[in-house]
């Protein structure tokens, strides 16, 4: 297993966010994270990447426990991991090509090198000829397509993607959809997905878990969760609003 949760619990102010989360992703799956509007699955994201720690609870990144490591010591585990934010979190003050190369200048690696591997990624992402515009001058589509650029660039073994498709058009949302799949098989990174867009999750998962109540209440194959039975889990993908069967979160 590349990435372990143990009873992972999270509160936020005065809210229980996460109430025991334990989750196993394996080296190189694509996993969707999926639930309701505030579950937690953001604050999830935000956890492994050990933006924030955890109340109690263990984060397993290989044969290391995140949760007690300072920022010293997380940095090398980070270099690891790339991450798209929902927002896209592009730099505003750079071109294209300059927040592509971002995580590559703060690795120092030699200047050709960055230009050589910007050049491809951006060519691979159907960005070329656009290297010099700014953020402001993008498409929403356009923009996620830079910040995945961004996060991959350093061939991180773990992407982490929050809700990559928000904001989005049905076609550029498709278009998304079938990058991170298609680049998942090509770099064999481990991706984890949090979406409330199933069909794009659908199209992404190799596995489904489903978070609600604070916990990890079911991982299946996207077949059997689009097809579950279970109430609360058919009234969550057909967005039926029964208070008896979800309760809160």
């Amino acid at each position: 297993m590349v990435l372990r949760l143990v009873e992972v619990t999270k509160t936020l102010g005065k809210q229980r966010v996460l109430e025991g989360v334990s989750l196993e992703v394996a080296r190189g799956e694509r996993l969707c994270i999926v639930g309701r509007s505030g579950a937690g699955k953001s604050v999830l994201l935000r956890l492994i990447l050990g933006l924030i720690k955890p109340d109690s609870g263990e984060i397993w990144y290989g044969d290391t426990d995140m949760v007690p490591l300072s920022e010293r010591e997380l940095a090398p585990l980070r270099i690891e991991m790339g991450m798209v934010f929902q927002n896209g979190a592009l730099f505003d003050f750079m071109s294209v090509e300059e927040n592509v190369a971002f995580p590559l200048r703060e690795r120092r690696l030699p200047e050709a090198e960055i230009r050589q591997r910007v050049a491809r990624i951006l060519e691979r992402l159907f960005l070329k000829g656009h290297e010099k515009k700014m953020p402001a001058e993008l498409s929403g589509g356009m923009r996620k397509r830079v910040a995945l650029a961004r996060a991959i660039i350093s061939r991180p073994k773990l992407v982490l993607y929050d809700e990559p498709t928000t904001g989005l058009d049905p076609i550029g949302s498709a278009e998304i959809t079938e990058l991170i799949r298609c680049l998942n098989e090509e770099f064999g990174a481990t991706t984890i997905v949090v979406s409330h867009d199933m069909r794009s999750v659908e199209q992404i998962a190799q596995r489904v878990a489903f978070l609600h109540g604070g916990r990890i209440y079911k991982v299946c194959s996207p077949e059997d969760f689009l097809s579950s039975k279970e109430p609360v889990v058919n009234a969550f993908v057909h967005g039926r609003i029964e208070e008896s069967a979800l309760g809160t979160c």
